[in-house]
């Protein structure tokens, strides 16, 4: 059987000569550009834009990564376009791309930026579920997906396979959240909606990572790397194992390995380049995913001594509201001077923690959840 190749190329900074020359390397790698592309095609570049938040923060791709394989995509003789759509309420779009640095590339480089909550999306089914993908993706010729290595609290880990959950037009995303309520089903969601919208080829901006609480709260972690490979889910397997995390215990690497998505079996994973040495990788503990393993009727005694909830930390909160509008289930109430919780409502989606731009969302736990996270 052949291997698939993962490619990585170490590269220490976000110079713009470092990282062009690190993608390129990567791609070369794994066959050229030219054996994806064709001169002409339409190439839909999909950033991590989770928030409005400036490069320095590691919570979106970086723009000088997005930039380089815009660059790229030129050089060959197709037309770029850089698409996503942020995880909550995404008003006046424009301001999201000017902080995050994506506006600056399209000026300089002539791709064109794309609204998915404006230009309209198509259904599509999977598994007897109707998804909404955006139109400019489904209409691409080609799909590059430009992920950044982050821990999530819910899925526990996000990079290629989660990344593409951002095809998904605004706030019908919260909706997904609301109808796919614990970990296990919600990444079932997730890895549908990668496999409508599969993309051709994954270039991961790994030079500064996110661990600890993720994927907006954590902290920024030095990496090294630029990976590619045209298997997202080899790719996200491969860096689970990379950093301490066997990878079957991330529900999307396991559901898509079930469903043959992509190639989950290490041995069957060739690795072209050197493997940086990461050390003291902090994953979040998965507290939800151990209620998954719990029949329910057991599941529903036991979370009274045993729940991981979110709250707010009155001390950096400004009340900017940003939790409320991005609940899927309406469980925080506008109130003065904090929202407040409704907990009979909560489904633990940690939506409002994701989407805090003060990080003033955290996980409350019991003792008994506190107890358990110190051996998870």
């Amino acid at each position: 059987m052949e291997k698939i190749p993962v490619s990585i190329t170490k590269c220490s900074s976000y110079q713009l000569e470092e990282v062009q020359k690190a993608v390129l390397e990567c791609v070369e790698s794994i066959g050229g550009i030219s054996s994806i592309i064709q001169p002409g095609d339409k190439v839909l570049i999909k950033p991590n834009m989770l928030q409005g938040r400036l490069p320095e923060e590691a919570i979106t791709t970086h723009p000088v990564v997005v930039e380089a394989v815009v660059n790229m995509v030129k050089d060959i003789g197709a037309i770029p376009m850089i698409g996503d759509s942020p995880g909550g309420p995404a008003r006046g779009m424009e301001s999201f791309w000017d902080i995050t640095g994506f506006s600056a590339v399209s000026k300089r480089t002539g791709a064109k930026l794309v609204n998915f909550e404006k230009t309209g999306s198509y259904k599509k089914t999977r598994n007897n579920i109707d998804y909404r993908i955006a139109k400019k993706v489904i209409d691409a010729d080609i799909i590059i997906n430009l992920p950044k290595v982050k821990t999530h609290g819910l899925t526990i880990f996000t990079c290629a396979v989660k990344n593409m959950y951002g095809v998904v037009p605004g706030l019908i995303k919260t909706e997904y959240h609301k109808n796919a309520p614990n970990p296990s089903k919600f990444a079932e969601y997730v890895v549908d909606i990668y496999a409508l919208s599969k993309p051709q080829l994954n270039i991961v901006d790994g030079i500064i990572g996110m661990d600890g609480t993720g994927p907006s709260a954590g902290n920024p972690k030095k990496l090294g790397m630029v990976l590619a490979s045209t298997d997202g889910v080899a790719v996200d397997v491969l860096l689970c194992e990379m950093l301490g995390k066997s990878p079957m215990k991330i529900p999307t690497n396991r559901i898509a390995s079930e469903q043959g998505l992509g190639e989950a079996d290490l041995n069957n994973i060739e690795v072209i380049g050197d493997i940086p040495v990461v050390n003291d990788f902090k994953w979040p503990p998965n507290i939800a995913g151990s209620l998954d393993r719990i029949p329910p009727s057991i599941a529903r005694g036991l979370m009274k001594l045993f729940w991981s909830r979110p709250a707010i930390d009155k001390k950096v909160c400004t009340n900017c509201k940003t939790c409320v509008k991005s609940c899927p289930v309406d469980a925080l109430i506008e109130n003065t001077p904090f929202p407040e919780f409704e907990y009979g409502e909560c489904i633990n989606c940690l939506c409002c923690m994701e989407m805090c731009p003060e990080k003033a969302v955290y996980e409350d736990k019991s003792r008994l959840s506190r107890l358990i996270s110190r051996f998870a």
